[in-house]
């Protein structure tokens, strides 16, 4: 990407929208582990819920919608955001599962999972830099992403289904993990012949060379 092409996606309207939903992510972490900042309290729950931090982290990503479509609107979609948007609904996840980690939510086990597959995905990313757009989008991903959306908003009720619904929320939140592994395979597929191509170019490559040192020495 070149310089001049960077600092004119910087600021554009569905970027923007990005980074205020990865500013929002500190704030919803802080009044989901901030106890005082619990509301709805009852006999029954005495504790409360963590429900600012939920409608703080649900009005950010809520923005993901809304610079999509702005994105195809006006004829805004940069290669910057196609690297800070799905970015930024990782780190959200990931974040808020992490805050649920802290007030005993959510089994700290999850979050393990989730950043394996992450790292993972961060590692063939980095290998594949110039091949990435080789590799397709699998419905499966989308699946994935919404199932453990839906169980991370149902996690800050936590203590309700943990009593009532024999941890439903947990059985949601592990669908959604087995998914995404279900994705990562998929996407993996794809990518292990492109993987298996960028090794042998540099095995190649490296044996070039030393014929070369070979042959500089012979001489």
């Amino acid at each position: 990407m070149r310089k001049e092409d960077l600092k004119h996606q910087i600021f554009t309207i569905p970027n923007i929208l990005t980074y205020i939903r990865m500013l929002s992510i500190p704030v919803y972490m802080y009044f989901t582990i901030a106890k005082s900042s619990y509301i709805l309290r009852s006999a029954e729950f005495p504790g409360g819920f963590p429900l600012i931090g939920l409608i703080i982290m649900v009005v950010a990503a809520a923005t993901d919608v809304f610079d999509g479509m702005i994105a195809r609107k006006f004829n805004q979609t940069s290669d910057l955001g196609t690297l800070l948007d799905p970015l930024a609904d990782k780190l959200m996840h990931t974040m808020a599962a992490l805050s649920l980690v802290i007030i005993d939510f959510v089994h700290w086990a999850f979050v393990v999972l989730m950043l394996v597959k992450e790292g993972l995905m961060i590692a063939a990313g980095i290998l594949m830099a110039n091949d990435s757009k080789l590799i397709r989008p699998v419905m499966m991903g989308k699946v994935a992403s919404a199932t453990i959306s839906t169980a991370i908003f149902m996690c800050y009720f936590h203590p309700f289904f943990a009593q009532k619904v024999f941890y439903l929320d947990w059985i949601v939140l592990s669908i959604g993990v087995v998914l995404t592994y279900v994705a990562f395979s998929i996407y993996f597929k794809q990518a292990l012949p492109i993987i298996k191509n960028i090794f042998a170019k540099k095995k190649a490559a490296k044996t070039g060379v030393s014929e070369e040192n070979k042959e500089e020495s012979n001489s």
